[in-house]
């Protein structure tokens, strides 16, 4: 089953803001920056292809977050990175509010405490169905 992720609007003014001012300047502006452009960058297209590849990534990251439950596996995808964690290592699941870089689009995460202390937050918008279907594949979950 997959569950997409929680998105916070502040978060999507951020990524899409982020994604936009590395796409559009280098294409519509060419000259723009060019006084604080190192030497490597002097080509055009070179700027075209690593910014604008950048800003790629951030939104396939925006419209691409999701974490699926499927054969004892919880799997996270956020954009072109993949994340496997076998559901039978969760040890504990807590709500959390930590800000720090996560494969989550919200604030309103929950944190997955897994194998020998490996921890990882996600931000499904339907958090209790997840962990349900957490626990009826391994019921030795502690919520906390």
């Amino acid at each position: 089953m997959v569950f997409p992720s929680k998105k916070d609007w502040w978060l999507g003014i951020v990524i899409w803001g982020a994604a936009l001012l590395l796409i559009i300047p280098p294409i519509l502006f060419p000259n723009f920056g060019v006084w604080m452009t190192p030497a490597f960058l002097d080509k055009q297209w070179i700027k075209v292809i690593l910014l604008g590849s950048t800003g790629v990534i951030l939104l396939w990251i925006w419209f691409r977050t999701n974490y699926t439950v499927k054969e004892k596996t919880l799997q996270i995808t956020y954009g072109p990175f993949k994340k496997k964690v076998n559901i039978d290592d969760i040890r504990s699941i807590r709500q959390t509010k930590d800000p720090f870089t996560a494969p989550a689009l919200s604030i309103d995460r929950i944190e997955i405490n897994y194998a020998s202390f490996k921890i990882i937050s996600i931000s499904p918008k339907d958090k209790q169905t997840l962990i349900q279907h957490l626990l009826q594949q391994n019921p030795n979950i502690e919520i906390k």
